[in-house]
């Protein structure tokens, strides 16, 4: 089913024939009725709690029900901190992170020898931050977020360099609210010299806020140093409302450049020539339990299965100093986009899943509503497999 297939199919459960009891439904009421649904959906498919008690993939039909969300992902690890004689890095999340699968490290090792490094320090990170309330603007149309963003090196003069960061697109306060983030959050909407993040990129963080690093060989006026005697610090600007050029733009809000020095943190190197890359499987611990287990010389962590725990945003992964974690590759279940009439942003389940979903939100509304149907409905909604 297509959403309006779907908003078709709840508004037929939920009202007698011809009684138009639910015909003052919003789609907007319904939209959320259905995503509260599929939530509780993938939850009770990666449990247990459905009538054959099988969770994620302990039968064919678990397999499918999930399938489509089913999503790798492979970033750089970076070092954390020292403990005793061993070392702690961290990989961070991807922002659709909702359920983890498995999780694999790529190492550095040579044998069972001790291996030299350095710390790289070299990830600086010019950027600026825009708060969400930021985009929302006041029009004689009524309240809408701002359609795109750019930036201009120098408002009275557009020459001097101005870059639109993304797609523009129209967004209404604040039914898409969502649907904006996901919006700046697809690379693919975003032009090239840029990257957008919502609230943390390595040690940033800025709550509600999206943080957009841009890079400088692609944009070389967007420079945090005022030094370099060209005065953009205090000229370069970010505006809003899709302006393609300064005489369009609004700037009514100003965003001035921001730079880190050490923005994702370092990363340890390996100095020798003799060490190997290797794909290993990590191992899950506790957090409790880790600490006692590193100091077990028969349970410790070592290249064939590094142990890891998970904290926050964050995997946190124990080596020893006979192997260096470079990447870490995770397989795990996204939070999958909201359903949307307005958007048209359909179900990204499995359609076999699409019935299961409207039947959980009939009987979610019947019972709102305290139609005496809704315990008859409910029976049937369990039949469902």
């Amino acid at each position: 089913m297509n959403v309006n297939q779907m908003h078709i199919a709840v508004q037929q459960g939920v009202d007698k024939i011809n009684s138009l009891q639910a015909d003052m439904l919003l789609s907007q009421e319904i939209d959320i009725e259905l995503n509260k649904s599929m939530s509780r959906f993938i939850n009770s498919k990666y449990g247990k709690n459905n009538i054959y008690r099988k969770g994620f993939e302990e039968s064919q039909k678990r397999i499918d029900d999930l399938r489509s969300l089913v999503t790798e992902y492979e970033a750089p690890a970076f070092f954390k901190e020292e403990y005793r004689n061993f070392f702690i890095d961290q990989f961070k999340l991807p922002a659709d992170y909702l359920y983890l699968v498995n999780q694999r490290s790529e190492i550095f090792k040579n044998d069972c020898n001790t291996i030299a490094y350095s710390i790289d320090q070299d990830h600086p990170a010019s950027y600026f931050v825009v708060p969400f309330h930021t985009l929302i603007k006041e029009t004689s149309d009524g309240t809408l977020l701002s359609e795109g963003m750019g930036i201009f090196a120098d408002i009275t003069d557009p020459s001097v360099g101005n870059a639109i960061i993304g797609i523009s697109q129209n967004f209404v306060y604040p039914d898409d609210i969502s649907a904006l983030k996901d919006h700046y959050l697809d690379s693919s909407n975003i032009y090239p010299g840029f990257e957008v993040f919502w609230e943390q990129y390595g040690n940033l963080d800025f709550p509600n806020s999206f943080i957009v690093i841009v890079d400088t060989n692609t944009h070389s006026y967007f420079n945090w140093d005022a030094s370099v005697g060209t005065n953009l610090i205090t000229n370069l600007v970010v505006a809003f409302d899709g302006a393609a050029s300064a005489a369009d733009a609004d700037f009514n809000n100003y965003v001035y450049p921001q730079y880190s020095e050490n923005t994702l943190g370092g990363k340890r190197i390996p100095t020798s020539n003799e060490v190997t890359r290797e794909l290993t499987y990590n191992k899950f611990i506790q957090q409790d339990d880790i600490f006692k287990l590193l100091d077990d010389p028969f349970n410790t962590t070592k290249p064939s299965s590094p142990l890891t725990t998970i904290r926050g945003e964050y995997i946190d992964i124990y080596t020893s100093d006979i192997f260096i974690i470079d990447n870490v590759k995770i397989t795990y279940i996204r939070k999958p986009k909201e359903i949307s009439l307005t958007l048209g942003i359909s179900c990204e389940l499995p359609s076999h899943t699409h019935q299961e979903i409207v039947d959980r939100t009939v009987s979610s509304i019947l019972q709102g509503i305290s139609d005496p149907r809704y315990q008859s409905h409910e029976l049937e909604v369990r039949k469902n497999e």
